[in-house]
């Protein structure tokens, strides 16, 4: 199945944002549930191996807009052949953006890819989430694939990709997580930090966290602890 969205956030009259775009195909519907914030509504089960899905987000200058999902997305394999689910969000951002997706799971014997590239202008803000476990309870992990590339002014700040699951080439017990989670914000400073399987790093006017582990809840709270990740996806 073939899957658009398309969002727009333009500044409007007394500094409200204004969405002038909401268009949904295939199997993601958008919907306005506040005055700066959308969310993703899933109109069929998956993504199925195969599945392509793009995300076109405009972020005006003095406009925010924040992203969220209804639900967890679940990658399923393909009913023939072994290819993977794909989702690509492209972002051009001159305002404010916020990406807080609920979780993806990966069940067994799917492969899901995610792509994010985010263009940012001047003194655009930015901070994207991702939450990941591989396999529902009691079944084999899937296998997921993500691409982060943030880029102000058409000059790299982060460029990243992270395989996990079966087949991935760093995969390989004991080091074999399940869950995996992170944030990369621009826009606010913060130093480096270090948790249980769990990292800050500083980027140029900006930072990036990882955590990872076998159980996504865990996870997710190794983020937060390491401070700035839960402020910043409120």
């Amino acid at each position: 199945m073939i899957t658009r969205v398309e969002v727009v956030a333009r500044p409007g009259p007394g500094g409200r944002t204004v969405l002038p775009v909401l268009r949904g195909s295939g199997q993601l519907a958008v919907r306005r549930t506040g005055p700066t914030s959308v969310h993703l509504v899933a109109t069929a089960f998956g993504p199925l191996g195969g599945d392509d899905a793009e995300i076109s987000l405009v972020v005006e200058e003095g406009a925010h807009l924040t992203v969220h999902t209804v639900a967890a997305a679940v990658a399923l394999p393909a009913r023939q052949g072994e290819a993977p689910s794909v989702q690509r969000v492209r972002a051009t951002v001159a305002g404010s953006l916020v990406l807080a997706p609920e979780p993806t799971v990966a069940a067994a014997g799917a492969h899901h890819r995610a792509e994010l590239l985010a263009e940012l202008a001047g003194s655009a803000t930015l901070t994207a989430t991702e939450q990941v476990l591989l396999g529902r309870a009691g079944e084999e992990p899937g296998r997921w694939t993500g691409t982060t590339r943030v880029e102000r002014d058409g000059r790299p700040l982060l460029h990243t990709t992270v395989a996990l699951g079966p087949g991935a080439p760093g995969w390989l017990p004991p080091v074999a997580p399940r869950a995996y989670a992170a944030t990369v914000s621009i826009g606010s400073t913060l130093p480096v930090a270090t948790g249980q399987d769990a990292v800050r790093l500083p980027l140029d006017g900006g930072w990036s966290a990882t955590a990872w582990g076998p159980e996504l809840h865990r996870v997710v709270r190794a983020l937060e602890s390491l401070g700035g990740v839960d402020e910043e996806v409120a």
